[in-house]
């Protein structure tokens, strides 16, 4: 009885709880639930609608949900959990009230705070892990500003952070009772400081190195450029302000008032840190320059900051490229580079840091040029070297990479290659569709892997048949989908409560099939092993630690889902109330919930459309296991796993026992926490170590040095020293075996590879000295002009003088003129005037000095600076050097101006107007034809202050005399025109005007009437900004801002026009200029060479957006824009078809290319190839006959021209260094000079106007902590005045008795022979020989030169009124001719004007006579006779350029003749400049579909073929991997048009034809695998196809 009664006791438990079926329940929504949130105990869990702005609270697994009703529907934004208090979570809303519960949402409490939750991207709040009542959070600040002197109101954001000590607790207390503006949140630091983030040092529980009160930000600060623009006011009401994000006030460079552009200067971050809440501070610095504070000198500033357990890790970013440097730091005060191995094409602009433990960082770096393939690299202990991991790793283009850990099992990480990586290295035109993936999976944390072991049978019960070999070679493997192609949201592969099961969807084969052809594995080994469960692909998750497994197919919607409770041995189905395509499965993190929720939309029934969320709930299935979670022992319902990964049982040095239940226990676990193995460490074998730094494994898996070997520091100093090396071996970060006597390990004594000095050795110093001075703050040099004297102001308000080109400074105390005057704070030098410069002082108090600083003396001023920034402060006259304009002003708020002269240097001022935005001197030495005393103004025509919105035009005035009477007259602008800007500029007074809400330019030559510049006929210029470039004979040169920058740095572009000597009349001569935000314009004139202009062409200016990038060309004009040419590479260039290009201005603030006393040498940094490349990739280049040919010089690239170009002066940028090099020989040899005994980073180099013999560096020097001083600077004069013991001799009779040469410059182009004639004259100039050992000098005249007349050509010439030049620079009439006689029937004939005038400044003799009257025709378009040109045979082809009079036409002979004028004219082809053996007879002109400028001339017999980038102006050589074989060859890339697919004919007879791809313009072919079909290739993407990747091929 007793037995009987014991079983039936057992049999009724058995039917209480063997339900064997999950519970489910059905909850409905509108909208999807964005967001899942699970407390700590998962039974809790909140949702967030963001749609509804609604947040669902369930307390029950999910099983049943209510909206939250103490937070307003449409309220809720962002859902936070609080990572380090179980039951706590913030609901943040668009707003400043937020809601925060204490107890797992049962309620909530409503809380302030100052400002909005910022939209930057970041989280608003950061959590202190130890801490945890204390929080960081950011908001956004908007402001309504207005720049300069109109009211533009616009909405300028900025983030700041704050703090709080008490998890909100007394902002919950002010908002009850009452107080809504988050006074109880403390701002961490004033308001003008803005950030870009701010996080807890103690971010994660594992780093514990600082003070808890630790806050590292990323601050953002303005870089400086130099901008000299005239733009768009852009008007904008108060309501209707626009928003710009950015982080700091616009100021305006320059002196130039009222500019705007609606921009924000750019910015760069540096990293801060503070342990006591900000009350003080320090600048983090890296010891390599770019830690931020430099701008783009300095680098790209601090990209990133992120705490990864025990590591801090920052991300460097560089200042001309995307590259970056990660540093890392274990204790947030010494940080240190990490050294990464990078193999060969990989690229530091792409680190992904990957799932770490607390004894590396594991790192995946992007290495191939299509961006999906990267390299798995993993640290030593602190960080700092890494070692390979994985090669070919797989990359999604967000970052994602294929590698992810086995949770639940320690050191298992599963990662996907990319196994065709050749094909993917090659370029970025592989598409990721024709990647291929395999898997592998490691068992000791990366340091080895192997291919995943396909299970024994298939679906069918059949065998896989895969062999050890095709196993170990992933040619018969099982390949799973992960991080990058998964369904499965959250963890991929396993859960911490249930040790060693894992589920994943892939394939067994070769390489891993799409999603929709995969199946479904289980591992119950960590890996080891795999079992296929289910055919096809499943979303898959685990519930109660690995009791139930559930999975439902996402290919199609489903009425049920199947689940299996014995280990995957049996599955079974559960049936849903309706049909949803369920979009995925969720449980908790560590998959301890006994309920797993599905999520999807409803596809029928009455709840069709709606959102649903299905609960499966497996509590009920079996009974409670029996298990103590304390210490839990094996039993009959559960087992002990151990993973024998290497047939010892040890995986990372230690043996571990998990406990889970047994496959078919018939219980579940409902635990509350995961189970901790027993670890027992083992003695360690070879399995427990990889190969060192530098170090990699060779054929028989021996680690041999790969790289240069690691000294450690202090050691190595003399010679024959020996040193304790590493073995090649390390022990793998994170294991924990036993020592013994036989680990590889033990490092070994090696002779030192080289004595390493304390120091780098100095160069032999020889006859160069150098001179320090150390002043305090950021110094301001102004150097006076032909002279040897500077002035040098400091930041801190410290003024220098010195005569010797600071070989000695002397600090001026201005209290020696007069006690109260005060401290420096504005220096400006007169303009016309080489020895008078003048000092503004905080105290109001204006002085002068007469002799170059020497004496100083005071000017009284008859008010304080105007308060409204209105720059210049002072203006100079070119009639007197004592005639002077100062901008005073009355105090804010209601100011205004007050403009003052005086005609005795101060001594007496006479008002002259009021509330003048600008006011200048109207005559210069260039502009005089208004009355010597005049001065030009803009200003208000209204009674209201300056600083109050108001509706007053702007009018200009011209006061004639400015020291009596007020007089004036009035400039008076084209009707319905408001002049918002102006200048003085060259012969003509420019101003910027707005005309019926556009941009205007006008122009007066007489300072009293304006005219509207009037551009070419069928050239619609709608300009948003206009740039003035330096004038040349009399002419304006102007660029037009076409296309506005975004605000992405740096993706506008303009045109450049050229002015008739009126100025009114512009034409165009060059297009798609590069242009920078700032309103720089990538167009230089060359110091030095009359005539000589180097601009930057956008050459994809058609398919600029999001994600395409500029690509730069740079092309040279010799003769003032008339015609173009690109620059030829150097002579030692590998490469046939290529270019050299240079960053100009818009790029480099101070690029400039010669020196004025340096005739025909130009120095540029840049690179070799189809288009501007990187700028830390960069080398320096020079020329010493104006551009025709180029030498590589190094890769320093601040650069300088010293006396006379007699000596060369390079220095390095953004890096610290202590050293410079020179030439003194034109740059044949170089000597090395250093000149700090320490290293500091250089800001900028010198040389006064180049006729001295010294240079001077603006350095910065390094603090203790190894970062940069923000406190002081060190001014280095470098003395190379004792180079050379004689002075150079000039004999213009006898050359061989002089030191100098004649140079006359030639053309850069293919009229290379001919010498260069501007305005009608060729200049000769003597110069330096470069091997004269010698020097020029200290005289700052312009070098002696040889002038002869040339004859007379159409660049002597401009058009007359009416005429404009087309695109073969010949003036042609535009309409009716005025002058055709009245009653001059059709058809007959007149004589008229010839449409040419000669320019005033030519000197030219004989030659071409354009002036002669021409016979024109009678009729309405006035038209001149036409001309026949005969062509070679019939036409074959004709083409023709879109929006443009240019045209092609090929004969059947197989020629090409070019017409720029619809036909009018027609040359030949022309040839490309600096090729040789170029075709003359072609197969097929084809036009590129995307961008309109270029067509391609395919030959008829060989492999070269031309092709034209400006609509056939010129040509240019595209080598041909192959001969065509199929029509057309040539196939493009809707945006980049140094795409190409290319179809040429096979090696193989049996191949009718090959495909070819490009990147670089046919510098370099790829082979597209496979024969090819009648259709060839294509790119997916078009003008229309946008979805296709960019990278496809069909």
């Amino acid at each position: 009885m007793r037995l009987a009664r014991v079983a039936g006791t057992l049999a009724l438990a058995v039917v209480a709880w063997a339900r064997d079926t999950p519970i489910v329940h059905h909850t409905y929504f509108e909208s999807s639930l964005n967001k899942l949130l699970y407390f700590k105990n998962p039974a809790t869990l909140l949702g967030l609608d963001r749609t509804s702005g609604t947040v669902h609270r369930s307390s029950d697994y999910g099983a049943k949900w209510t909206a939250i009703s103490d937070i307003p529907s449409g309220k809720a934004s962002r859902l936070y959990a609080h990572p380090f208090e179980p039951k706590m979570a913030f609901v943040l809303t668009e707003d400043t009230e937020h809601w925060v519960t204490r107890n797992e949402g049962a309620t909530w409490e409503q809380f302030s705070t100052p400002l909005a939750p910022t939209t930057s991207g970041e989280r608003a709040i950061s959590f202190h892990a130890h801490r945890t009542r204390w929080m960081l959070f950011t908001g956004e600040r908007c402001t309504e500003e207005t720049a300069g002197w109109w009211p533009f109101p616009r909405l300028v954001c900025h983030d700041e952070a704050f703090y709080t000590k008490d998890g909100f607790e007394q902002a919950v207390r002010d908002h009850k009772a009452g107080d809504r503006t988050g006074t109880a949140i403390t701002a961490l630091m004033d308001k003008s400081r803005a950030v870009a983030k701010c996080i807890w040092a103690r971010h994660t529980l594992e780093f514990q190195e600082m003070a808890e009160e630790a806050i590292f930000c990323l601050e953002i600060v303005p870089l400086d450029n130099d901008k000299r623009t005239l733009s768009e006011p852009v008007k904008q009401s108060a309501t209707n302000a626009t928003k710009v994000h950015y982080a700091h006030r616009r100021s305006l460079s320059d002196d130039l008032a009222g500019m705007l552009d609606g921009l924000a200067k750019p910015k760069t971050e540096r990293l801060i840190v503070s342990e006591d809440f900000f009350a003080t501070h320090r600048v983090v610095s890296f010891g390599s320059g770019n830690d931020g504070r430099g701008g783009d000198r300095a680098g790209g500033g601090v990209v990133a900051i992120s705490v990864v357990k025990n590591f801090l890790l920052a991300a460097i970013g560089h200042a001309h490229s995307d590259e970056m440097d990660l540093f890392v730091s274990q204790d947030g005060h010494e940080w240190a580079e990490s050294h990464v191995p990078l193999p060969p094409g990989a690229r530091e602009n792409a680190y992904t840091v990957l799932e770490s433990t607390k004894y590396a960082v594991f790192i995946d770096v992007e290495s191939s040029a299509s961006n999906v393939a990267g390299s798995l690299y993993r640290s030593n202990s602190n960080g700092t070297y890494y070692t390979m991991s994985l090669e070919h790793t797989h990359r999604a283009r967000d970052g994602a990479v294929d590698v992810e850990r086995v949770h639940g099992v320690t050191g298992v990480v599963i990662a996907n290659q990319v196994s065709n990586w050749d094909n993917a290295q090659k370029g970025d035109i592989i598409g990721r569709h024709d990647i291929k993936l395999r898997s592998r999976i490691s068992f000791d944390d990366g340091a080895t892997w192997r291919y995943l072991r396909a299970p024994a049978k298939d679906a069918d019960g059949q065998k896989y048949a895969c062999s050890d070999s095709q196993w170990e070679s992933g040619e018969c493997a099982l390949h799973v989908h992960s991080v990058t192609s998964t369904r499965t949201p959250g963890r991929v592969f396993g859960a911490r409560a249930a040790p060693g099961i894992v589920l994943a969807v892939g394939s067994v084969g070769a390489q891993l099939l799409e999603w929709r052809d995969c199946d479904t594995f289980l591992s119950r080994d960590g890996g080891l092993t795999w079992t296929f469960v289910l055919k096809g692909a499943h979303h898959v998750q685990m519930a109660d630690s690995g009791t139930a497994l559930v999975a439902v197919s996402d290919l199609d919607a489903v009425s049920e889902m199947q689940y299996s409770v014995d280990g995957g041995l049996k599955w079974k189905t559960v049936a849903l109330e309706t049909t949803i395509r369920v979009t995925s499965l969720v449980v908790d993190d560590d998959g301890l919930s006994p309920v797993v929720l599905a999520a999807g939309s409803v596809r029928s029934g009455t709840h069709a459309h709606a959102q649903a969320v299905i609960s499966l709930d497996f509590d009920a299935v079996y009974k409670q296991c029996v298990v103590d979670a304390n210490d839990p022992k094996p039993n009959s319902e559960m087992e002990k796993f151990v993973l024998d990964a290497h047939d010892t049982g040890c995986v990372m040095g230690h043996r571990a026992e998990y406990l889970r239940r047994k496959p078919d226990a018939k219980c579940v676990l409902r635990l509350n926490r995961v189970l901790e193995p027993q670890l027992t460490d083992c003695a360690c074998t070879d399995h427990d170590f990889e190969c060192d730094y530098n170090y990699d494994r060779d054929s028989s898996g021996k680690c041999q040095l790969e790289g240069s070997m690691v000294v450690p520091k202090g050691q190595c100093r003399n010679k024959g020293d020996r040193f304790m090396a590493s073995s090649g071996y390390r022990r793998i970060p994170g294991n924990t075996c036993t020592p013994t006597s036989r680990d590889p390990d033990a490092p070994i004594e090696r002779p030192c590879p080289q004595a390493q000095p304390d120091t780098p050795s100095s160069p032999k110093l020889g006859p160069v000295t150098h001179h320090t001075l150390r002043v305090k703050g950021e110094p301001r040099l102004m150097v006076f002009p032909n002279s040897t004297d500077y002035l040098l102001m400091t930041s801190e308000q410290q003024l220098f003088r010195t005569d010797s080109e600071g070989t000695k400074w002397i600090e001026i105390d201005l209290a020696t003129v007069d006690s109260k005057i005060g401290r420096p704070v504005y220096l400006a030098e007169h303009k016309y005037d080489t020895h008078r410069a003048f000092v503004y002082t905080d105290r109001d108090v204006l002085l002068f000095t007469k002799d170059r600083g020497a004496t100083w003396t005071r000017i009284n001023v008859p008010a304080k600076a105007n308060a409204l920034h209105i720059r210049p402060l002072l203006d100079f006259s070119a009639e007197d050097p004592d005639w002077l304009l100062f901008v005073g002003g009355t105090e804010c708020p209601n100011c205004h101006t007050e403009i003052y002269a005086s005609r005795d240097n101060g001594s007496h001022w006479n008002r002259v107007t009021t509330r003048a935005t600008k006011c200048l001197f109207a005559r210069t030495l260039e502009f005089h034809t208004l009355p010597p005393a005049s001065v030009v103004c803009t200003g208000y025509d209204g009674k209201s202050e300056q600083d109050q919105p108001h509706d007053s035009p702007i009018e200009v005035r011209v006061f004639t005399e400015p020291f009596g009477k007020s007089t004036h007259h009035t400039i008076k602008a084209p009707d319905g025109c408001e002049v918002g800007e102006f200048h003085v500029y060259g012969q003509f007074m420019v101003f910027a005007a707005v005309c019926k809400d556009e941009l205007r330019m006008c122009v007066s030559d007489d300072g009293r009437t304006m005219y509207e510049a009037r551009f070419p006929p069928g050239v619609h210029v709608r300009a948003d900004a206009f740039t003035l470039l330096p004038a040349h004979a009399g002419t304006v040169l102007l660029d037009v801002e076409s296309v506005r920058s975004s605000e992405q740095w740096g993706s506008g572009y303009g045109e450049l026009f050229s002015s008739n000597s009126n100025g009114t009349h512009f034409h165009r001569v060059l297009q798609h200029t590069n242009r920078a935000p700032s309103g720089s314009v990538d167009v230089e004139r060359v110091a030095g060479l009359r005539g000589m202009l180097l601009a930057n062409r956008v050459s994809n200016a058609d398919a600029l957006g999001p994600g395409v990038h500029k690509r730069l060309h740079t092309v040279a004009s010799w003769d003032d824009g008339l015609s173009w040419h690109a620059l030829p590479p150097p002579s030692d260039a590998k490469c046939d078809d290529c270019s050299l290009h240079l960053f100009g201005p818009a790029m480099l603030g101070n690029a400039h290319f010669g020196a004025p006393l340096a005739p025909g040498t130009m120095i540029g940094v840049g690179s070799v190839g189809t288009h501007l490349g990187r700028y830390m990739q960069s080398r320096t280049y020079m020329s010493r006959d104006g551009g025709v040919t180029w030498t590589d010089i190094g890769d320093e690239a601040q650069h300088v021209l010293v006396d006379h170009g007699a000596l060369i002066v390079l220095v390095a940028d953004a890096k610290p260094t202590d050293t410079l090099r020179y030439s003194a020989d034109g740059g044949v040899s170089w000597t090395n000079y250093r000149f700090s005994d320490t290293q500091v980073l250089v800001d900028s180099i010198e040389a006064g106007d180049g006729g001295g013999q010294r240079v001077l560096l603006s350095t910065r020097p390094f603090v203790e902590s190894g970062g940069i001083s923000l406190d002081e600077s060190l001014l280095v004069t470098v003395d190379f005045s004792q180079l050379h013991a004689q002075k150079c001799v000039l004999d213009e009779r006898d050359h061989t008795r002089s030191d100098f040469e004649l140079w006359t410059p030639r053309w850069g182009s293919s009229r290379r022979d001919a010498s260069i004639c501007i305005l009608g004259a060729s200049t000769s100039y003597w110069r330096r020989s470069p091997l004269a050992p010698c020097f020029v000098g200290d005289s700052f005249a312009p070098p002696s030169t040889r002038t002869h007349l040339c004859e007379c050509s159409i660049s002597d010439y401009e058009c007359d009124e009416g005429f404009w030049r087309n695109d073969y620079g010949e003036c042609v009439l535009d309409g009716a001719d005025p002058e055709q006689p009245h009653g001059c029937r059709d058809g007959t004939e007149y004589e008229g004007r010839s449409g040419y005038r000669r320019m005033a400044q030519t000197q030219c003799t004989n030659g071409l006579d354009l002036m002669r009257p021409v016979q024109r025709l009678c009729g309405r378009a006035g038209g001149v006779h036409a001309n026949a040109y005969v062509l070679d045979a019939p036409i074959a082809d004709i083409q023709y350029f879109a929006n443009s009079p240019h045209m092609v036409v090929r004969t059947d002979t197989g020629k090409v003749h070019v017409s720029l004028d619809e036909g009018s004219k027609w040359t030949v082809l022309p040839a490309p400049d600096y090729a040789e053996h170029t075709p003359t007879e072609f197969l097929s002109i084809i036009r590129h579909p995307y961008f309109e400028d270029y067509a391609y001339f395919v030959p008829r017999d060989g492999k070269t073929a031309l092709y034209t980038d400006d609509e056939a102006r010129t040509t240019r050589v595209l080598h041909l991997p192959s001969v065509p074989a199929l029509h057309p060859p040539l196939r493009f890339h809707p945006e980049y048009p140094d795409w190409l697919l290319f179809m040429g004919k096979c090696t193989d007879p049996q191949c009718s034809a090959q495909g070819f791809v490009s990147r670089d313009h046919g510098l370099h072919w790829d082979t597209i695998h496979g024969a090819l079909g009648p259709a060839g290739c294509a790119f997916l993407r078009t003008d229309r196809a946008h979805k296709p990747h960019r990278q496809s091929i069909a």
